[in-house]
């Protein structure tokens, strides 16, 4: 699966709020920073990009990676959410949404789109009924509407379509499912 991106450059988004608020002073953070220097550092990077890219989880074999955006939704956007990916390629989906939304796209619950993706490997957006991963955006607006944004296996199904690879634990659903 390949990603549609915009030829002209685009700044990267830090990784994390840590990584942010180091670049921002030019020095090297020392230690756990206290949550409101966290918060600090992130409200930065949003205001420098239009949202940052947070990444969660992987500790374990029940316990899937997830990366989330903060700042959509200060550009009338609910937060995305994606699952089970590496870090790198879901930084990049959620980078690529970013761009989208800054740009006046919007997605919504149900929404499949191949305008991330090539023609054969479509993404879907779901509305985020879990949102327990989502704290630090909830800190951070202080209330959180979410979509997730589900991928498809190397053939290009979903999760739910027939034939899909991937085992269910490898990309857990935040929320209902669309309707066929």
């Amino acid at each position: 699966m390949r990603w549609r991106r915009k030829q002209t450059p685009q700044p990267e988004t830090p990784t994390s709020p840590e990584a942010a608020g180091a670049e921002a002073a030019g020095a090297e953070v020392a230690g756990p920073p206290d949550d409101a220097q966290v918060l600090d550092d992130l409200r930065r990077v949003v205001d420098r990009f239009g949202w940052a890219v947070l990444h969660g989880g992987g500790s374990g074999p029940g316990d899937p990676r997830w990366s989330h955006t903060v700042g959509l939704a200060g550009l009338g956007h609910p937060e995305v959410i994606v699952v089970g990916l590496p870090f790198e390629a879901a930084e990049t989906y959620l980078n690529l949404v970013g761009e989208a939304v800054r740009a006046g796209a919007r997605f919504s619950p149900g929404v499949v789109t191949t305008a991330l993706t090539d023609a054969d490997s479509p993404v879907v957006f779901l509305q985020v009924a879990d949102t327990d991963r989502l704290a630090v955006a909830e800190q951070f607006s202080g209330s959180v509407d979410a979509l997730q944004l589900v991928w498809p296996d190397s053939t290009g199904k979903l999760p739910w379509e027939e034939g899909h690879r991937n085992p269910p634990h490898a990309q857990p659903l935040l929320g209902p499912r669309p309707q066929d």
